[in-house]
């Protein structure tokens, strides 16, 4: 949920028809055009009332900040109090020679809002502010100041900072964003106690449901009418008509034909070949009619009942959706009334959707269905609303505290919904606490072997990327004791702190029972490093965070769960659940 206020928007995503009849699109919408393509009005609107707070502004927090100051972020917080120093200079965009001895946040701040700067007169822009603060210290000393935020993105900060605004967040249900960077490895580490996916956006889910299994078609006249109107004898005469019947027509008609023979739904694998190839064998001529062909290829959708994604079955199946109080949030309040709708009006079905596949077809028959979906879904979708606003009143809330739109938003995306509660740092910094066979598994996991000659000597040291996440927390652990980081400052002891750092690693591995063995090479690297942010590293790490960020405030896309490593030494990367 979103904790600032939402600005008075007053545009809509502007719809292709209307650009069509020359609508006056607005100087926002012009600019913003194809991220409101992407995630809609809707979205636009989330991402415009959300508040980020960034502890730290080195060149990862930096990258993060750029890509959501661009598509137009609502508010960015800055703490820190560091001055620029030549450093920077080298790998930070956000700092220019003559910044060296002012406060970094500021001049990191004032950069970013010169690409997006809020104008009061248009209504849209970023608003900045700097917290000239030591991030750890504001941690220590005044951690319920970062509740007002929506996301807290943290880089550079120790390890008991880090627990204790995680956890802080976690309680709040606040995104937190770890970002951590040494040289040419970096990794992003989010947690939420609890994030609803309105609209996930698979690439390869098939989320239409044409309505014609035998169970479901029952309880939908309005279609079985239509399928009836097709007179398959006469249209034999008619090539061309009977090459543009649609498929749900055809395969329910063989499907009607096969049960009278057989007086049963083809059930297994082979039968449901054989209802192929009746269908197949209707066809004047297969291999020229475009729309048998098609019918073949989705004849399973009269034969299998509908399941729902494994993630969408377990929103509605959630507690949560079964029994809800004053305090559930509209997600849950919706997923409660689905479940109500499929008990009752539903006849054990959800809502029916009006997204139908493309298909070869007469463009008036085509249009006709696509009507029958539109006005059965408009029906289904007051139903949901009807059963929410009963919701609200059993829980003494007003029926209108949930808005229409976002019933439908969330009813019609019902079948892409998904909820994720990840870990805590807190239980992942535990070693009591965290599960050993898991985190063994990740180290376990065959990965395909490095080619290389024999000839130029032995294999190239690549260890997997889980190394590099460990051996970055085991610096954390030095930072802790030593007051800083490992291979720092230039004049260090590099083999002692090695040393000193492999056997902190041992320890590491020993709490948490990895059975694999500790890789020193991996070690001495992030020594040689000295946590120097590089910054092409950097921008690959922002880039992440950014997207992710981006899809925890628009609740669309899935975000990854819940740890992102990037090795920039092989170009490799891999996501862990730690």
């Amino acid at each position: 949920g979103t904790r600032s206020p939402a600005r008075d928007l007053s545009w809509t995503m502007l719809r292709s028809d209307d650009v069509d009849k020359g609508a006056k699109r607005t100087e926002h919408e012009n600019r913003f055009d194809r991220q409101l393509r992407l995630w809609g009005g809707h979205g636009q609107k989330l991402l415009e009332s959300t508040h980020i707070c960034a502890l730290g502004s080195g060149p990862a927090v930096a990258e993060t900040l750029k890509n959501l100051v661009l598509p137009n972020i609502g508010k960015v917080t800055i703490v820190d109090d560091v001055k620029v120093t030549e450093e920077d200079n080298g790998n930070n965009f956000f700092v220019a020679e003559g910044d060296i001895g002012k406060p970094r946040g500021a001049v990191v701040m004032a950069n970013l809002l010169e690409m997006n700067p809020w104008d009061e007169k248009k209504n849209f822009g970023v608003q900045g502010f700097h917290i000239n603060k030591n991030p750890d210290k504001m941690v220590a000393d005044a951690v319920e100041e970062f509740g007002k935020y929506n996301i807290v993105v943290a880089s550079g900060v120790t390890d008991d900072s880090v627990l204790k605004l995680s956890s802080y967040c976690y309680k709040n249900n606040i995104t937190f964003v770890l970002l951590r960077v040494s040289g040419l490895i970096g990794y992003v580490r989010w947690t939420k106690r609890e994030h609803c996916i309105a609209e996930a956006h698979p690439d390869a889910v098939d989320i239409t449901d044409i309505r014609i299994y035998p169970d479901q078609l029952k309880h939908f006249p309005e279609l079985e009418a239509y399928i009836k109107e097709f007179d398959f004898k006469q249209l034999r005469n008619d090539k061309r008509k009977h090459g543009h019947i649609p498929w749900p027509v055809i395969v329910h008609t063989q499907l009607q034909e096969w049960v009278q023979k057989k007086g049963a739904i083809p059930k297994n694998f082979k039968e449901r070949s054989e209802f192929k190839t009746q269908i197949r064998e209707s066809a004047l001529k297969f291999f020229s009619e475009q729309n048998f062909q098609e019918a073949v290829k989705m004849a399973h959708k009269a034969c299998m009942k509908p399941e729902l994604e494994f993630e969408a079955q377990q929103c509605l199946d959630d507690p949560k959706a079964q029994n809800i109080t004053a305090d559930t949030e509209p997600f849950w309040v919706i997923m409660h009334a689905l479940n109500a709708f499929k008990k009752e009006e539903g006849k054990g079905w959800l809502p029916v959707n009006a997204t139908i596949p493309d298909m070869t077809s007469m463009p008036e028959h085509y249009v006709k269905l696509q009507k029958i979906f539109k006005a059965r879904e408009r029906r289904d979708l007051d139903a949901v609303r009807k059963h929410v606003k009963a919701a609200l009143k059993s829980v003494g809330k007003p029926e209108d505290a949930i808005a229409d739109d976002e019933i439908d938003r969330v009813a019609k995306h019902v079948r892409t919904c998904a909820v994720i509660r990840t870990s805590s740092l807190e239980q992942a910094y535990d070693a009591k606490k965290a599960d050993p066979e898991e985190i063994n598994e990740i180290f376990e996991e065959w990965e395909e072997p490095v080619e290389y000659d024999e000839e130029d000597g032995p294999p190239p040291f690549k260890p997997k990327n889980i190394y590099w996440y460990f051996a970055m927390r085991a610096a954390e652990r030095f930072r802790a004791a030593h007051g800083r980081y490992p291979g720092t400052p230039n004049n260090c002891d590099v083999e002692a702190d090695t040393k000193t750092l492999v056997e902190i690693q041992k320890k590491m591995f020993e709490e948490y029972k990895i059975r694999a063995k500790v890789e020193e090479g991996v070690l001495g690297e992030i020594v040689r490093f000295g946590a120097k942010e590089i910054h092409n590293t950097a921008a690959m790490i922002g880039g992440v965070a950014s997207q992710l960020c981006l899809k925890l405030c628009i609740n669309q896309f899935s975000p990854f769960d819940n740890t992102f490593v990037f090795n920039g030494i092989h170009s490799t990367s891999n996501v862990y659940k730690l």
